[in-house]
């Protein structure tokens, strides 16, 4: 793809400078539709399940495309999630049902794609651990700038004084709402298209999300079927970079 994956130009502090708010919210809307396609209108139900910005390529327009599709699952008929005893994907956009239990379902791109949402706007990584220069983890640092209504704070200093700060913060507010610690609560692909359409549309106020300290960012464990698991109790085998 002419302009790679959304990483290589998003995380590169000179080279971000080129997504102005009209491309970023381009790639946050094809996105979801993306997803919408995979989860409720493609024949068979696909989940992702490795939903990250260097998964996501962009075209010479900025138009993304998800791609990488190694870790994918098709659900088929009324079937709504799934249990592995091995997991495997990338720190910092797995659900925790996912990354603790083994649980997944279209509920679990659907928390992939909120951090990436929460990445665009912020212009900084996901890494799900405790960075040194910021003391906390991308999604902590959101929560406690959108609790103090400071996340303006936290908009890419690139975006600042030159997008609409109200569509940020509601670009912002359906990342979190994306991200919740319960999938149940988390929106699906389809609602979260209408809220990015619809100007209209109430938001309903996010609950605290969990926060993960990991010891690497892409990783596979095992997981007993009856076993439960708190982030600091995983198990952790180092993979090869794909």
């Amino acid at each position: 793809m002419p302009n790679r994956s959304i990483d290589t130009i998003l995380f590169d502090t000179e080279k971000r400078k080129q997504l102005d708010w009209v491309k970023r919210l381009k790639i946050i809307n094809g996105t979801s539709r993306g997803l919408q396609y995979l989860h409720e209108d493609s024949q068979l139900k696909i989940i992702h399940r490795d939903l990250k910005a260097s998964n996501v390529l962009l075209d010479s327009d900025y138009t993304p495309k998800i791609s990488d599709f190694g870790l994918a699952r098709l659900f088929g008929g009324d079937q709504t999630q799934e249990v592995t005893n091995r997991v495997v994907g990338t720190y910092g956009y797995m659900a925790p049902e996912y990354a603790m239990r083994g649980h997944y379902s279209i509920k679990s791109d659907v928390f992939s794609f909120g951090i990436l949402i929460l990445e665009i706007l912020t212009g900084r990584r996901s890494s799900g651990s405790f960075n040194i220069e910021q003391s906390v983890d991308l999604l902590s640092l959101v929560w406690e700038h959108w609790i103090t209504g400071t996340v303006v704070e936290i908009i890419d200093q690139s975006l600042r004084g030159s997008a609409p700060t109200q569509e940020m913060l509601k670009c912002v507010h359906i990342g979190l709402l994306c991200v919740q610690d319960n999938p149940i609560y988390r929106p699906t692909m389809s609602t979260v298209n209408v809220m990015l359409s619809t100007s209209t549309v109430t938001l309903s106020a996010p609950s605290k999300p969990v926060f993960f300290i990991p010891e690497s960012r892409t990783y596979a464990t095992s997981i007993g079927k009856s076993q439960a698991m708190s982030p600091n109790e995983v198990s952790i085998t180092e993979l090869e970079p794909r």
